[in-house]
């Protein structure tokens, strides 16, 4: 009679949790493109398709590149203050960076109704490795929520160079993309609840190869050591190969004086090859790339315990 108690309460519980996983979450939805970009509408649009509710709260115009980065003036008029615009149906703009829109939508627009989940995305260009992900507009308001104690998911489409201006691959994936990312929150909770991510896992970072019909499948990785595109700064009077002849500037070389000024421009390189385990190597055999993330930059121990004998 226990045992029959026992397991009429286990099915309780499962029939609870199936229930509650049933439900749909409340979702602070945000990018670095822009609130109105055809990424974060496709994203918004197959969220709200799987029964989730949505609030946009992102940048007012492209801030791409800006990382964690914050306003950190406090009521400097007018660089302190930052405007907040209610655009309609539940989408609010900021004139601010990703991680300021996430912090928005947290102390101010949500503070009454707080999110579940903190979705960034779908952005315009891959992030991948270890340098995107600290300097990624996208990761970085994902991170600001995983800081926050929610679970995050960071979402981005490839942007094939060749394909400029009209990137029309990236364009067309963003629709199967954001099915995937309305699908893979379903398989999620599924199998860990409300909870969305398991364990010591605070945030994911996706990334899709285009075009979407080539994709082989999904791979959990690992950051790389790089981008896929680095971005190193050159001399613009010495040209940048393959991209540039020598500009009519100022040589560096020249400016090693006291007071001497040149210019530094961006160039882009593709980084090396590497394994497969990572989200470079997968993401470039054609695999969608699933990065698990913990948001913690420390390292336990590292050998160093001599260091607490130092005088202070």
């Amino acid at each position: 009679m226990r045992s029959l108690r026992m397991l009429m309460a286990a099915f309780c519980m499962v029939l609870l949790a199936t229930a509650a996983s049933a439900e749909g979450l409340n979702i602070l939805l945000t990018n670095d493109d822009g609130f109105d970009s055809p990424g974060i509408t496709a994203l918004r649009s197959a969220l709200e398709g799987a029964g989730h509710t949505v609030t946009i709260v992102a940048p007012a115009t492209d801030q791409s590149g800006k990382g964690g980065s914050i306003n950190t003036d406090v009521f400097d008029i007018p660089d302190g203050l930052m405007l907040l615009v209610h655009r309609g149906g539940g989408t609010w703009s900021l004139e601010g960076t990703p991680a300021d829109c996430v912090k928005a939508g947290l102390d101010i627009v949500m503070a009454d109704n707080p999110p579940d989940l903190v979705v960034s995305g779908l952005n315009f260009g891959q992030n991948i490795g270890k340098p995107s992900s600290n300097e990624s507009g996208t990761e970085g308001a994902a991170l600001h929520g995983v800081f926050a104690g929610l679970p995050a998911i960071a979402g981005s489409v490839e942007r094939l160079v060749s394909e400029n201006p009209t990137f029309d691959s990236t364009f067309a994936a963003f629709p199967p993309a954001a099915m995937f990312i309305a699908s893979l929150l379903d398989e999620l909770r599924a199998k860990n609840g409300d909870n969305v991510l398991p364990g010591k896992v605070k945030m994911l970072n996706v990334n899709f190869p285009v075009p979407y019909a080539g994709i082989k499948g999904v791979a959990l990785t690992d950051l790389a050591e790089g981008s896929d595109i680095e971005l190193p700064l050159f001399d613009p009077s010495q040209g940048f190969p393959p991209f540039l002849d020598p500009l009519p500037f100022p040589s560096c070389a020249d400016a090693a004086t006291l007071g001497g000024a040149c210019f530094a421009g961006v160039g882009f390189l593709p980084s090396p090859d590497e394994s497969s385990k990572t989200d470079l190597g997968a993401f470039r055999d054609g695999y969608i790339s699933i990065t698990p993330m913990s948001g913690d930059m420390s390292v336990k121990g590292g050998g160093l315990g001599y260091l607490k004998k130092l005088d202070p």
